[in-house]
């Protein structure tokens, strides 16, 4: 009897799937072997259990590379052990995962919270170790006047830059915090 009423009600089921599939949006398999997210955020923690975040605007796993992402607008940011805090950002970026390093191309900056800014084409940034480094032209500044070299290397967690290269340091004079500051003139009428 079931057989039946299958038989019987079949040609209505089969429109109905037709319209069903329809409805449903094609799929290109290209896409499902294409990883990609939008909004990428990647957490970790140094050696010595400081936290990093990387994120990117987009990121794509790399085909046949589990380990390896590819980002659109990375930005990473740690704060050492001082409390400070310091950022970095670039156009492109790769990032390997296992080995928590980033590698950064094209406009990378890299931002520290005492005011100092640097900019090169292209950075290596080791996340697990707190290190970095570079070979393209560096610029920067900050209070301590303007900086260019040939490449860099940030070592013992940012404790220490070391420049490479052919270098050009322009210092400016800060003035003391324990200087007085210089004693007003007095008012016109007012007694020695």
């Amino acid at each position: 009897m079931a057989l039946l009423l299958l038989v019987a009600a079949w040609p209505s089921i089969e429109a109905q799937l037709v319209r069903f599939a329809a409805i449903l949006p094609k799929l290109d398999l290209r896409d499902a072997t294409d990883l990609r997210m939008v909004n990428a955020r990647f957490s970790g923690l140094d050696k010595r259990n400081r936290p990093y975040t990387v994120t990117a605007d987009t990121a794509r796993q790399l085909p046949n590379k589990d380990d390896l992402v590819s980002l659109e607008g990375p930005k990473a940011d740690i704060t050492l052990q001082n409390g400070a805090w310091v950022a970095v950002t670039s156009d492109t970026g790769v990032y390997q995962q296992t080995a928590q390093v980033l590698d950064l191309f094209g406009q990378v900056h890299l931002f520290h919270d005492a005011g100092i800014e640097f900019v090169t084409d292209a950075a290596r940034v080791f996340m697990q170790q707190g290190t970095a480094e570079g070979t393209d032209h560096i610029s920067g500044q900050g209070r301590f006047g303007e900086l260019e070299a040939e490449g860099f290397q940030i070592l013992g967690r940012g404790d220490r830059i070391v420049f490479n290269g052919k270098s050009r340091l322009l210092l400016v004079q800060q003035p003391h915090d324990n200087q007085a500051p210089p004693a007003a003139a007095p008012a016109p009428g007012d007694a020695p």
